[in-house]
């Protein structure tokens, strides 16, 4: 008689599992997953950079207003961190594949909502479910690598690193391409089919895991009110004070005491509640905490200089933007090599040196482009943000590692949440505070570079009359040529301006690469145990 079937045993969520030799096209599946998930990294950090830099089309298509549209970004904003913060209930509840795949799903559906948006209210709510699916995607894929590669973590963190940064630094030429296709809503038609693809390939790849026993904790409602009510506030601050006044509007007094109410509010009971919805007693260990804030610092300092970069040469030189994205390309590639040395040859034990050593190339690459100005070489500003970027390939995969070593993988799932939340908070406040500080020091040295544009000058009145010679022999008359002449000028004085601006704050940003050295320089060496090769 034929022994009745049995079902397969019950496996426990991110326990330690037999060796899966399973090969397809005679490659091994853990080598699958990666290549099934990278394409969802790169669209994740598209995505994050695609929506400001189609500002300009949405904006004229839906007759609407840079105010209205920065609503877009919070909105964004707000998604991403609902789906990170609630990443570790998801994955007790459900499990990391289940995490994973239904956050790639909703990311889908949202960019489709996005490019089918009428207007800017729904384009908002729909940034705000591709958020959800984005802050889901990748935080559970920090998890789910460090659980595949238990032996080999330097190069998995690695390719996550290159996935979600390659897709930054790539996103200005590729979404100038992509804009220049029937409308701005290419850009969100694009991530329709790779991420279909890549939740089809991720279920069938990825390990199947059912929560442990016991591990689903009550749902911190709290929590996520408080964390929601500062980032709310902190949004106002960025979105309006500038507008209002600093320390002078009503509403100043009003949102800042609130902010940080609830952001106590939200320190607090994240740490006096058994299960909170962010694991704010992670922060206990020393290690953990010095790791966070180095890599906040590091991702303000690579997002924001991007995103200098990126303004300077788009709007203050007026590249184009497949020229700029040209410039920056050779950062991918340099960034992608010392990533794959990381991968190849790092081990635990050099990991600390790795990490000061590319932070201090963060630093002096910083301090570098601080030299930029109006007549700088492309070639030069190529060079320098490819060595700049070499250097930020060796921070992240040594960070994320040190971060990680002694934790419990339900722990592992908690502190990718908070490491991802201090990716795009830094990220977020980093480039705002940029445009800030750019708008209020750019305005104090025009009104500086203007006072001494007077005519009584030689060399000004010199080129002005070159000017108005030049606009009249191309057949203008003698008051259009005259005020052409002096708008030339006044734009001339205002982006030498933005310029004193951008020097100003690369020079602020490394100063603070300075400050993370010196935290990264007291962290305790890794215990015997910690996971990873002695030897490359």
């Amino acid at each position: 008689m034929a022994e009745p079937s049995r079902a397969p045993p019950r496996i426990p969520s991110d326990d330690p599992m037999p060796p899966d030799v399973r090969t397809w096209l005679g490659v091994q599946r853990r080598d699958w997953v990666v290549m099934a998930i990278v394409p969802s990294l790169f669209l994740a950090g598209m995505t994050s950079t695609f929506t400001d830099l189609a500002r300009p089309f949405v904006v004229s298509e839906m007759a609407s207003d840079r105010y209205r549209y920065q609503w877009v970004l919070g909105t964004t904003l707000f998604g991403s961190v609902a789906g990170m913060s609630l990443m570790p209930w998801i994955r007790s509840r459900f499990g990391l594949k289940r995490c994973y795949v239904s956050g790639l799903i909703v990311f889908t559906l949202g960019s489709l909502a996005c490019a089918l948006a009428p207007n800017m209210e729904l384009l908002g709510v729909a940034r705000f479910v591709q958020g959800w699916g984005n802050g889901m995607v990748v935080t559970t894929v920090l998890a789910v690598f460090w659980r595949e590669f238990p032996d080999h973590r330097d190069g998995a963190t690695a390719v996550y690193v290159l996935g979600l940064y390659f897709g930054r630094i790539v996103a200005p030429s590729f979404s100038g391409f992509l804009i220049n296709l029937p409308s701005w809503r290419s850009i969100f038609f694009f991530n329709v089919p790779v991420g279909a693809i890549g939740a089809a390939l991720t279920y069938e790849l990825l390990r199947r895991d059912e929560p442990e026993e016991g591990t689903c904790a009550p749902f911190d409602i709290e929590g996520l009110m408080l964390l929601v009510g500062w980032v709310f506030c902190l949004m106002i601050g960025l979105f309006r004070f500038q507008k209002w006044g600093w320390s002078t509007a009503n509403e100043f007094w009003l949102v800042t005491p609130l902010g940080l109410a609830l952001f106590a509010g939200f320190v607090a009971s994240g740490l006096a509640r058994p299960c909170p919805l962010v694991d704010l007693g992670l922060f206990a260990h020393r290690r953990f905490a010095l790791s966070v804030a180095i890599k906040a610092m590091a991702d303000l300092n690579f997002f924001t200089v991007i995103s200098l970069l990126v303004r300077y040469m788009a709007v203050t030189r007026d590249y184009e933007r497949t020229t700029t994205g040209l410039v920056l390309l050779p950062a991918v590639l340099t960034m992608a090599a010392t990533l794959a040395m990381t991968a190849m040859w790092g081990t635990r034990a050099d990991r600390k040196p790795r990490l000061v050593l590319g932070l201090s190339g963060m630093a002096l690459g910083t301090w570098i482009l601080s030299g930029i100005d109006l007549y700088t070489d492309k070639l030069w500003t190529c060079g320098v943000t490819a060595a700049w970027a070499a250097a930020a390939g060796l921070v992240a995969s040594p960070l994320i590692c040190i971060s990680q070593e002694d934790m419990t993988p339900q722990q592992v799932a908690s502190s990718s949440s908070i490491k991802n939340l201090m990716l795009v908070l830094p990220a977020f406040v980093g480039n705002n505070l940029a445009g800030i500080f750019i708008e209020r020091r750019g305005d104090a040295h025009f009104d500086a570079i203007r006072q001494t544009l007077v005519p009584n000058r030689p060399p000004v009145g010199d080129v002005f009359r070159q000017l108005v010679d030049y606009y009249l022999l191309n057949g203008l008359g003698p008051a259009e040529a005259d005020r052409q002449a002096r708008a030339m000028i006044a734009g001339f004085a205002r982006d030498y301006a933005g310029v004193f601006a951008y020097q100003a704050a690369l020079q602020v940003l490394a100063a603070v690469m300075l400050a993370a050295i010196v935290l990264a320089l007291t962290l305790r060496p890794l215990p015997p145990h910690a996971t990873g090769p002695m030897r490359g």
